[in-house]
């Protein structure tokens, strides 16, 4: 299938809460790894669309936009967003903006990562300045660690 498709159609699955169907988007080494939940092999992918994602929220939206892809790894920009379930983000709206970035075998994602604009949406739900500075400050702390920003840590 296409990369348009095959990542058009995990998140139509993720959306609706069809942990399976997302799962079969991935290759048998497959991982997810979410920006707030972090790495789930394939076989966890329809744990982590229920007992993560709606758990923790309902009424998905997700679009995905101008995918690309040379057969070895595709990017598509997205539009998520949800009503939240937390504890005092009930019935709040949570809008996001980010990429999608797979690694792909035989025409199935082998990892799946985001960058994504979190604070909107966690502006969205609600989340007090506090709790706003400390999800912000591990993906900060998160992307330091990366061996690709070594150089920028130092300067050059």
């Amino acid at each position: 299938m296409p990369f348009g498709e095959l990542i058009t159609t995990m998140a139509a699955a993720i959306a609706r809460g069809d942990g399976a169907a997302a799962a079969a988007c991935f290759h048998a080494n497959g991982v997810y790894h979410d920006v707030f939940y972090g790495a789930f092999p394939r076989a966890e992918i329809p744990r982590m669309v229920s007992d993560y994602f709606h758990r923790d929220a309902t009424n998905f939206i997700w679009d995905m936009h101008d995918p690309v892809s040379d057969g070895h790894i595709g990017y598509a920009r997205y539009v998520f967003s949800y009503d939240g379930r937390l504890p005092g983000s009930e019935g709040r709206r949570a809008l996001f903006e980010g990429v999608s970035i797979c690694t792909l075998r035989d025409d199935l994602i082998l990892a799946y990562h985001e960058v994504a604009n979190t604070a909107t949406g966690l502006l969205g739900l609600g989340f007090p300045a506090a709790r706003l500075e400390r999800i912000v400050a591990r993906q900060a702390e998160a992307l330091a660690a990366r061996d690709e920003a070594a150089h920028h840590r130092a300067g050059g």
